[in-house]
């Protein structure tokens, strides 16, 4: 936590810089500082994002949320000294009133080094997030293709390792990337328990990517760990991503078996999956949707989301998104309702 005054200056002083990065970004771009790319000094990079959230739920409070207040430093020093760091403010809701509002939660989300041993592999140590799938590594919601984050992209996996990971690229792009990871004895600084779903004291796993070009690309994901009430999983999961044209088609699924469930898990197969598909209607506004199933661990049966929506990029750092997702049964993960953001890269 931190102190109201603390956060209410953070707060305004990162609009204070949006604004005035939308404004004058170009003016600034000789001195070493440009919208979405962030600030060069020297060997470092200091940048970030924000993403302010709009949650109207058919059945809940209407709230207005910073979803996240992320800053980051880079820098590449020499082959073996390449450290990253990511501090991220999260979950602070705006339109509670004081007696009732936290001051939301300062989580350390990433901070680890990297060892280039070659021109194919990478040596990294730290706290990194594991890359299951393609939403967990990307996951900066500017860059993301929806505010509404599919289950299957955070619910059922360790979000992070820390510890050791290998990865290889082949410069030439003859072979997969792969990425290899362990840790451990439990992650670094840990997210609260009420803001995330579980946590996890061990952790190994590895994906291996097949790309075609820049963005698109097949892969495969494996992740096998214990959460910190001893339940014992293997995940098994394969996404991809795939441009033709305008049109844009992306998903991911996954299948987790639970090795030893508690009594109140409802099965021992947990799985999920979501296809989605947006289109470009010119270079600044695209329409897009996505549907999703996922059969939690707790739940008795699947649950079923649609969501349509459409986005705006007045600039490349920047999107205004607007959402509608319907629950298709009982069951639900993500709520029935409208939901608006407004993403920047600074």
């Amino acid at each position: 936590m931190i102190q109201r005054r603390h956060f209410a200056l953070l707060i305004w002083s990162a609009v204070a810089i949006a604004a005035g990065d939308i404004a004058i970004a170009p003016a600034h771009a000789e001195d070493g500082y440009r919208l979405g790319h962030g600030l060069d000094l020297g060997p470092f990079n200091f940048a970030g994002y924000g993403n302010l959230v709009l949650d109207a739920p058919q059945h809940g409070r209407t709230a207005l949320v910073l979803d996240d207040l992320s800053l980051y430093v880079s820098g590449h020093v020499n082959r073996f000294i390449n450290p990253f760091a990511e501090t991220e403010l999260t979950q602070f809701d705006i339109t509670r009133s004081a007696a009732e509002r936290s001051d939301g939660h300062v989580v350390l989300e990433r901070l680890y080094n990297d060892a280039y041993l070659n021109d194919s592999f990478t040596f990294r140590a730290g706290k990194m997030l594991a890359p299951v799938g393609e939403w967990n590594e990307i996951h900066a919601a500017p860059l993301v293709l929806t505010t509404v984050r599919p289950a299957v992209t955070y619910r059922n996996f360790s979000e992070y390792a820390t510890g050791v990971s290998v990865l290889y690229s082949d410069p030439y792009e003859r072979y997969p990337d792969v990425a290899v990871y362990w840790q451990p004895v439990g992650e670094l600084s840990e997210r609260p328990s009420d803001i995330t779903v579980h946590q996890y004291d061990t952790v190994e796993g590895a994906h291996v990517s097949l790309p075609f070009d820049l963005r698109d690309k097949v892969g495969a994901s494996f992740q096998h760990s214990k959460d910190s009430n001893g339940i014992d999983q293997s995940l098994f999961g394969v996404d991809f991503h795939y441009s033709i044209d305008d049109f844009t088609f992306q998903g991911e699924a996954s299948v987790s078996d639970i090795a030893n469930p508690q009594s109140i898990h409802a099965r021992d197969i947990e799985w999920g999956a979501y296809g989605a598909a947006s289109y470009a209607l010119d270079n600044q506004w695209s329409v897009y949707g996505w549907y999703e199933g996922f059969a939690d661990r707790t739940a008795t049966s699947p649950a079923q989301d649609v969501l349509f929506g459409v986005a705006f990029r007045p600039r490349p750092e920047t999107v205004l998104r607007l959402e509608y997702l319907q629950n298709l049964d009982d069951n639900t993960v993500n709520p029935t309702g409208l939901f608006a953001s407004f993403a920047i890269l600074f």
